[in-house]
């Protein structure tokens, strides 16, 4: 068993989620900051080049009749994040979470529903050993059209957000 596959299986929650998924992607990082800290700053991440992504994926929502908000304007500050189940973390809605072990996040459209999760394992030197995981599932057939288009971006924005979120 692969160590990213000991990690979802460890996590019933993401396993549950992971099952049957038309994508997952995983990245680890290290890092001193707590686990708080570390969602905080992974969400946050909005530097410009990000803003202009973003900017071009509104123009392929709208071709494709998808939900496309401003960026950096989903009505929370990030003192407003909530990871609690239940609560937003910027688009996304907590699905679950352990304090100090793992977050779930969701995002759902009429095409997909995409998930962003992070567990964190102790590492050596007072280190944490976190994992970033991006899941998806589709619901239509423009899942895969739209999603095959932003894959290589949507794996560029998770490790860039994981590597800000880890820096000391």
């Amino acid at each position: 068993m692969s160590k990213s596959a000991a990690i979802v299986s460890s996590i019933p929650q993401l396993e549950k989620i992971c099952a049957d998924a038309d994508h997952i992607y995983g990245v680890g990082f290290d890092s001193g900051r707590d686990m708080e800290d570390f969602l905080i700053r992974l969400m946050a991440y909005k530097p410009g080049w990000l803003t202009f992504l973003y900017k071009v994926r509104g123009v392929l929502a709208g071709v494709m009749g998808l939900k496309h908000d401003e960026f950096m304007d989903h009505g929370l500050e990030v003192s407003d994040y909530d990871f609690n189940r239940g609560g937003k973390v910027d688009f996304f809605d907590s699905v679950d979470f352990k304090a100090d072990r793992f977050w779930i996040g969701a995002a759902e459209d009429k095409h997909l529903i995409g998930y962003i999760g992070v567990v964190s394992e102790p590492a050596s030197a007072g280190l944490h050993h976190y994992h970033v995981f991006t899941i998806v599932h589709y619901k239509h057939w423009t899942g895969p059209v739209y999603f095959n288009l932003i894959r290589p971006f949507s794996h560029l924005v998770v490790y860039f957000m994981g590597k800000h979120a880890a820096k000391e």
